[in-house]
């Protein structure tokens, strides 16, 4: 009688258990749906706030497939936020509540105009008066000013620089204007007690991520009387080639390769001034523009600076790779296929490209193991180092030849 009634109540616990199994798992099926829908809610939160594509593009090359894939090389409203510039205040200050690209710009002008300064030519007090003929930008409270090297071609003369709201001028010691012919560049050094307490350096990007249709600003002295003239437009083309004739009558000529081409109003006096991005960047150095032309303006890329820059404070002097060739760009067909080729146009006697044998009419198409079609071959060039032994493939008479150059010092 006592095993019966044990069978019966063993039996009503086994029912019990059932239901309650039962409830556990429902509640366990509900807490994971509400976590899948927090996980799900996060995500899209993530996505759409931009933190995912910050954090991808942060985590991967510059250029690569990802990079392209999440258009990493646009500017994210977090992004600019983030910036140096007083955004937050500018939009509460702006009359309609909303924060555009006129506000941005004007950011960008406050923060960077006073980096730029005037380039002039001392006058003797007599027959001539000092005369501002260019333009350039502070990059470091240390002493240097950027800008072009045909402002202060003429090293007979005595150039001063003019400050933004300084009506002082301040002399520049000729042994410390220096130049590079390559590049059109120059940097011109004064003691660092000289520069105004309120005026701050520009800071340098990076040309190589300048893209097509980008906003940028120049700012520059036109004809030498409009100091601190603001233009706005975008940027119209890259890798150009510009050919530059000066000099009585036109007769010398001068090639530029891989510049920027802008639709930012450029005149004379500009030259040396900074073209800026929308984070208060100096992506070009202003140089040339097209007469006759409307809006067809050229900057050379700032990273062509950079190098001359730390060559500078290690050594007091330019370190320039020199090869002594002239050269055309132009494409050629080479086992049925284009590629972009350097014709050489002239090779300058006595250099390392007169040594190694290259000749008038050779064609590079390859620098030192890479083709020209993603680089220019000035900027190969500019990669080398002096002393540095590098291989070339040219097109000579529709054959291929290999040579070596040892790159030498300009």
């Amino acid at each position: 009688m006592e095993e019966k009634q044990n069978n019966v109540i063993s039996q009503k616990q086994n029912k019990d258990s059932k239901p309650r199994g039962l409830r556990v798992k429902f509640v366990l099926l509900l807490i994971a749906l509400i976590l899948l829908v927090i996980c799900f809610t996060s995500l899209l939160f993530l996505w759409y706030g931009g933190f995912v594509k910050d954090f991808v593009c942060g985590a991967v090359k510059k250029e690569s497939i990802i990079w392209n894939k999440f258009s990493c090389s646009t500017i994210s409203g977090q992004q600019i936020s983030q910036t140096k510039f007083p955004l937050e205040q500018s939009a509460s200050n702006s009359t309609n509540g909303s924060y555009g690209e006129d506000g941005l710009i004007q950011d960008v002008v406050e923060q960077t105009a006073g980096g730029v300064v005037g380039i002039g030519i001392v006058g003797d007090g007599i027959n001539t008066e000092n005369q501002i003929i260019g333009t350039g930008f502070i990059v470091s409270k240390g002493g240097l000013i950027v800008s072009n090297r045909h402002v202060v071609e003429d090293e007979t003369l005595d150039y001063f620089i003019m400050f933004k709201d300084n009506t002082t001028p301040i002399n520049v010691n000729k042994e410390n204007i220096f130049r590079d012919p390559v590049n059109d560049i120059a940097l011109i050094k004064i003691e660092a007690n000289e520069f105004p307490a309120n005026i701050s350096a520009i800071a340098l990007g990076d040309s190589d991520m300048v893209k097509l249709g980008q906003t940028v600003i120049a700012i520059g002295n036109p004809l030498g009387k409009y100091t601190g003239t603001i233009t706005k437009g975008i940027i119209s083309g890259l890798n150009r080639e510009v050919k530059i004739t000066q000099g009585f009558f036109n007769i010398q000529t001068e090639l530029f390769s891989d510049v920027i081409q802008t639709d930012a109003a450029i005149n004379p006096g500009n030259s040396g001034g900074p073209l800026i991005n929308v984070l208060g960047e100096a992506v070009g150095i202003n140089f040339a523009t097209i007469e006759g032309a409307s809006n067809l303006s050229f900057a050379l890329p700032i990273n062509r600076i950079k190098q001359r820059i730390i060559e500078l404070e290690e050594n007091g002097k330019f370190k320039i790779p020199f090869v002594g060739i002239e050269y055309q760009t132009r494409i050629v067909f080479v086992k049925g296929q284009s590629t972009v080729g350097g014709e050489v146009t002239n090779v300058i006697p006595n250099s390392p490209a007169s040594t190694s044998g290259v000749k008038k009419g050779d064609i590079i198409i390859q620098f030192n193991g890479q083709d020209l079609n993603s680089k220019t071959l000035l900027a190969l060039i500019q990669e080398t180092k002096i002393g540095q032994k590098i291989n070339i493939v040219v097109i000579r008479s529709k054959v291929e030849q290999e040579l070596v150059v040892e790159i030498g010092e300009r």
